[in-house]
């Protein structure tokens, strides 16, 4: 008895001991500038840094610091290649494949500038009208100018004007090929094959013909992603708003804030039901009276999910089909240069506005540093904040803020605790997303799989799916092998139904300029199938298979349910453990991607993980009443 009272005694007098340390440390440094550090230099944590700098208006941070294994996109104005080799290995970077391989996943907002200099889109091509970070963004540099997008987006620029070529129009469904072996066309088959076909019509035609396929469930689908988006606007009242109630510890807070919690939690098969789209299955009136119902769903939501996601609609949620399907309809632009400008961009604003905050202004004064490395070890040192280490084990920095802008899945990094109440020095398993149920293991038991596994969420360990981008230069796309008689039926960009998905092994193609095609796919194309689809004369110039062996190019959103609720956007905090300091603290971005994912997703995790971490450091005022309509 006497020996547990001694223990118990002196525990306490520990915990007093390390705790009061602690206060009178941070007491005696009130004029302590925190120092930040962001993993993943892409749009995410691009736009973080910009929306950093904003909130720190009068200086009060001592350092941004960024952390990407990739350099800044280089601004494509100072990129004058010509046809000789020293030029473009010069201007060009290395190819996708040999910047990526084994190394992990990279920015999926990617360009690249081909051998006759012209730039295409490898990843997210195209961005909504009405995504308003991104257009503030772009708003911020008046260097930054749009390109629309019509009838597909490869993000080519600059094509057609001292060529022949005469740039194609409309979308084609592609149903696959219903007599193996066979591509000759008859006019019996062709709607088999190709069940929507808009090529050479004009955009009232093309209503007509799909207000004829698909009748009211298009209408239906239409007043649905209406409704949505009017909710989606909602978000950047409360993005701006400083209101103690704006302060979201989740994105299912958010999706709950703006009505669009149910569309974010059930698959999109599901919500299609409850908004009353026809499936095949169910619509037995419809089917005795003449129509053919679920159409819709089999072929032109489909085939947009299989494009943009490589997923069926059982696999989407509701809210992703619905993104998906308002590309399909709204005012669509790419940025000129590539969209990864928006990075280079967001980086310079930030500096721009450091070097204003914090003046006496000279060169490097803003401090902000974009560091060239991948972090491999994240460790939370109770008297030295976050730990970053590079994959030799070389320590990078001490950071009192860590953000993670990059997927969990992705990032590769092993988090760990330094300290206990025997050893300072003991490392262990940082339990992330502020949950302690997980078991505590060894430090060389540490992987992805058992300890992450044990304390997050299916959505925060599930890995993304994957998606090869292929350019392919000098081909003509075999109009014999896809039944097509006649060029003015050729479209710009066709899609895959599930079943012309899993015959060909493709998800698009698009054609971007003269014998130039891009493509999407789950596996690397063969020599026999670009032979097969473009010609002898085909040749890769660019392939991307997105994040080698870790990563892929979208969230496997797995049908909805507790597989698309997200995890908190503060994943650790060193308060949360016996006398750590509230300085320690590791924020996630990417956890908005849980339900849908897109370039103007990315940055408002960006912007809500911004406003909190402004909030912690004190940057911002936070309101506990509405003022007017602040809300």
């Amino acid at each position: 008895m006497a020996i547990f009272t001694y223990w118990t005694v002196g525990i306490y007098i520990w915990i007093w001991t390390w705790t009061t340390a602690a206060n009178v440390v941070f007491a005696q440094d009130n004029n302590h500038k925190a120092r930040i550090a962001v993993i993943g230099g892409s749009i995410s944590g691009s736009f973080l840094t910009k929306y950093l700098s904003d909130y720190d208006s009068h200086c009060q941070i001592d350092s941004i610091t960024i952390y990407d294994p990739y350099d800044i996109p280089k601004d494509p104005r100072m990129m004058m290649p010509d046809s000789s080799n020293e030029r473009r290995e010069k201007f060009v970077s290395p190819s996708a494949s040999q910047r990526d391989g084994e190394e992990g996943q990279g920015p999926r907002v990617s360009s690249i500038t081909l051998m006759d200099g012209n730039r295409v889109e490898l990843g997210a091509s195209i961005t909504y009208s009405d995504n308003r970070l991104v257009v503030e963004m772009m708003e911020g540099d008046p260097t930054m100018k749009r390109k629309e997008v019509h009838g597909g987006g490869g993000g080519v620029h600059e094509f057609g004007e001292s060529t022949n070529w005469k740039p194609k129009n409309g979308l084609g469904i592609y149903n696959g090929n219903f007599e193996a072996g066979n591509h000759t066309s008859t006019s019996k088959k062709f709607p088999l094959i190709w069940p929507l076909l808009t090529a050479g019509l004009t955009s009232g035609e093309t209503t007509i013909l799909m207000l004829w396929r698909y009748n009211l469930d298009l209408w239906r689908m239409a007043k649905a992603t209406e409704k949505a988006l009017d909710s989606f606007a909602l978000i950047y009242d409360l993005l701006r708003s400083t209101h103690v109630s704006t302060f979201f510890e989740s994105p299912n807070d958010i999706w709950d804030a703006v009505g669009l919690k149910y569309s974010a939690s059930v698959s999109l098969d599901t919500f299609l039901d409850s908004i009353n789209v026809s499936h095949p299955q169910h619509s037995w009136f419809l089917r005795m009276v003449g129509f053919k119902p679920g159409r819709m769903r089999a072929e032109l939501i489909t085939a947009m999910n299989i494009c943009n996601n490589n997923k069926n609609n059982t696999q989407m949620t509701g809210l992703a089909g619905l993104v998906n399907f308002a590309a399909s309809q709204g005012d669509l632009f790419a940025v000129e240069g590539g969209n990864d400008q928006l990075i280079r961009s967001a980086i310079q604003q930030a500096k721009f506005k450091r070097a204003q905050s914090c003046q006496p202004y000279h060169k490097g004064n803003e401090h902000i540093d974009y560091v060239t490395k991948r972090i491999k070890t994240v460790v939370s040192d109770f008297e030295k904040g976050m730990e970053l280490f590079d994959k030799d084990g070389k320590l990078l920095g001490a950071y009192d803020v860590v953000i993670l802008a990059a997927p969990l899945q992705f990032c590769d990094i092993t988090f760990l605790t330094r300290g206990s109440m025997f050893d300072s020095q003991v490392l262990s398993p940082m339990i992330l997303n502020r949950l302690v149920d997980g078991e505590v293991l060894g430090t060389n038991d540490f992987d992805h799989s058992h300890v992450i596994g044990k304390t997050l969420p299916d959505s925060a360990i599930r890995p993304y799916t994957q998606v090869v981008t292929t350019i392919i230069s000098g081909g003509i796309l075999n109009q014999t092998y896809f039944s097509i008689n006649e060029d003015e039926k050729v479209p710009k960009s066709i899609l895959m139904t599930g079943r012309g998905s899993d015959q060909l092994g493709l998800s698009s193609i698009t054609e971007l300029g003269p014998s130039l095609f891009k493509t999407f796919s789950s596996k690397k194309l063969t020599h026999e199938q670009i032979t097969a689809w473009f010609g002898e004369k085909a040749f890769v110039e660019e392939e991307k298979v997105w994040g080698g062996l870790h990563g892929g190019a979208t969230p496997d959103f797995n049908g909805g349910g507790e597989s698309s609720l997200g995890i908190n956007f503060l994943l650790y905090s060193g308060s949360d453990g016996f006398g750590g300091a509230d300085k320690s603290t590791l924020f996630y971005t990417n956890t908005m991607e849980s339900a849908v994912a897109a370039i103007e997703i990315s940055a408002i995790g960006a912007k809500v993980v911004a406003k909190l971490v402004a909030k912690r450091l004190g940057l911002i005022d936070v309101a506990e009443d509405i003022q007017g309509d602040e809300l």
